[in-house]
């Protein structure tokens, strides 16, 4: 009946020397040499995580203080395994090597009645009297306290092995009195080499990459490894591959975890839900998705950094223009999803609903920052040549109402005053009848583009123009244009103020492509929010300025018929602001100046 007594793997290979030890080389290397050269403590602190070591190496140090093999009467480095004292304390039935568990002996009443009274007395076979204390954090102070004196101060044959996973809650007074070993978690390869001798010895086939996935979900812990090897065993037999081991731990297929990270990284909306469809129909746990969501965002993290290897194959293609900070900021904020779904009565609802916050909520600033410095010192996308301009239109020209029949032909001289006439910035050019037909050639006037192109249709088309040039599109969709005729003002409002740096730099740009479109020249400048609201007086007005008179307003249909002309031939408009939208188009076709 003894025979086929079940033993779990965690027990049946425990190691029983310092060389079984796996992953803790430099702490069995020390404790040997110590061994061997007679530097043994009267106490030892041991701490670190779960399953790494930590009892076991306690047990193996008090073998070593009292191993008899060989006829030896010092203590060992090799503990033989064979004597009476060693078969005793690998079974925890040695009567000098006491284990006590501190979180079941938290009183002080216990402590004394366990160790202090004790301690004094003589050992009733063995070389040394061991007292190993497992998880010593939980005692409370009181017993802190009365064990203080007793480890600062033991008798010579007196050993302390401490052991904890929290090393911050024991009294600096007792780590003060102890050798401390810190005992690091098992890497992954570390894990897996040793799970795979394991499963050679028990006749059990374990493939590498069954045998890597148990090791990466046993949290650098040999014991919790060993664990999930014996349930893997269970579960499939004596054949172990890494499907049954993502099914029987009900982890979350490469490919959805892969969806999900595009999702996440692209804010796709639509695919980010589509993701939780598949989770529900496949009967998948929320928080174990979120758990290796979580991870594999980490592994990329790493991988985005140069280190480590492709948690899932095309992590190359998501991570594309992906910055490791925005990696880390989807982990932090999935872990706290994770607290909160643990007390959500619908857990797949409220996983997707906390993933979509994480998603709206985390922005690449590094990107962001990346392609700020790249506008700031004026580079334009690689291989990229923009749109085509789009083929510029022959100006058409400017047409007013028909003239009525046998209505004399007004020229650009009759325009001017004498005054202006006399002046020397009159214009000379031979007279031009502005309303002639579109058949006449040479004497054709063409019109500005504003009467063909509005300045609000240039400015749309010039977007147009640069959507694949990032840079400046990005100058252009973050700023408010005042348009004037012959010059716009770019103003950028608070808070956008860091646009003004690229902008400048964009300048003559923008202006080639407006007078490429429109076949005009138009001044691009910079200003402010107050500076802009200002009306713009484009030209200087000599001498004394003059009160406009008051006659009726010149005809929005006929502005330069003969009648109308005889009335207000005496007009002299003393600033471009003043004048009638007429006479600013005529003046950007033919330069001239209007003088008092």
């Amino acid at each position: 009946m003894e025979e086929n007594t079940y033993i779990s793997l965690a027990n049946k290979y425990r190691p029983q020397t310092f060389e079984d030890m796996v992953g803790q080389e430099s702490i069995s290397k020390t404790l040997q040499n110590a061994l061997k050269s007679g530097r043994i403590a009267h106490a030892y602190l041991f701490y670190g995580p779960r399953g790494c070591g930590k009892t076991t190496t306690a047990r193996i140090l008090a073998k070593a203080l009292n191993c008899t093999g060989n006829g030896s009467t010092k203590p060992t480095a090799a503990p033989c395994g064979k004597c009476p004292q060693c078969l005793e304390i690998a079974q925890s039935a040695d009567l000098d090597v006491l284990e006590l568990d501190a979180a079941s002996n938290t009183q002080v009443e216990k402590v004394r009645e366990a160790i202090i009274d004790t301690v004094a007395l003589a050992s009733t076979r063995d070389r040394f009297k061991v007292f190993i204390l497992d998880e010593v954090h939980m005692l409370s102070s009181s017993s802190f306290n009365a064990l203080l004196k007793t480890i600062e101060e033991p008798p010579a044959h007196v050993v302390f092995i401490l052991a904890t996973t929290e090393k911050h809650k024991v009294p600096a007074t007792i780590v003060s009195r102890c050798q401390t070993f810190r005992f690091r978690p098992l890497t992954v390869d570390e894990i897996t080499d040793h799970l795979l001798d394991l499963s050679g010895a028990e006749n059990i086939d374990l493939t590498p990459a069954a045998a890597k996935i148990i090791a990466k979900n046993a949290g650098g812990a040999m014991r919790d490894a060993l664990t999930l090897l014996d349930r893997a065993i269970a579960f499939s037999g004596n054949r172990i591959d890494e499907k049954l081991v993502g099914e029987m731990l009900g982890l979350t297929p490469d490919e959805l975890i892969k969806q999900t990270v595009q999702a996440l990284v692209q804010k796709d909306h639509a695919a980010l839900h589509q993701t939780f469809e598949t989770l529900a129909a496949e009967g998948f746990d929320a928080n174990s998705f979120l758990k290796d969501l979580k991870n594999t965002l980490g592994d990329l993290f790493y991988f985005s950094l140069g280190q480590g290897s492709e948690p899932f194959e095309g992590a190359n293609q998501v991570l594309d223009g992906v910055s490791p900070g925005l990696l880390a900021q989807l982990s932090r904020k999935i872990n706290k999803v994770i607290e909160e779904v643990k007390f959500a009565d619908n857990a797949l609802m409220s996983a997707e609903v906390g993933l979509f916050t994480v998603m709206d909520s985390c922005l690449d600033i590094d990107a962001f920052v990346r392609r700020l410095e790249a506008l700031e010192k004026g580079v334009v996308n690689a291989g990229s040549d923009g749109p085509a301009v789009p083929p510029v239109s022959k100006p058409v020209s400017r047409s007013f109402s028909p003239k009525p029949e046998n209505q004399p032909v007004i020229q650009r001289e009759k325009v001017l005053t004498p005054e202006i006439k006399k002046t020397k910035t009159a214009v000379t050019a031979t007279p031009i009848n502005i309303l002639a037909e579109e058949s006449a050639e040479t004497e054709e006037i063409a019109a500005p583009v504003s009467a063909v192109i509005s300045n609000r249709q240039l400015w749309d088309k010039m977007l147009k123009h640069f959507e694949k040039s990032p840079f400046v599109y990005d100058v252009m969709s973050n700023c408010t244009v005042h348009f004037n005729e012959t010059e716009w003002t770019l103003v950028f409002e608070a808070g956008k103020e860091f646009y003004q740096i690229p902008a400048q730099n964009k300048l003559a740009e923008l202006e080639a492509v407006a007078q490429k479109i429109s076949g005009r020249t138009i001044h691009i400048k910079l200003g402010t929010a107050q500076t802009a609201e200002k009306p713009a007086v484009n030209k200087k007005i000599s001498g004394r300025e003059k009160q406009k008179t008051t006659v009726e307003p010149i005809s929005n249909e006929e502005p330069f018929v003969a009648d109308s002309f005889e009335k207000d031939a005496a007009e002299v408009y003393t600033s471009l602001t003043d004048a009638p939208q007429e006479v600013k188009d005529v003046l950007d076709v033919i330069p001239g100046e209007l003088l008092a």
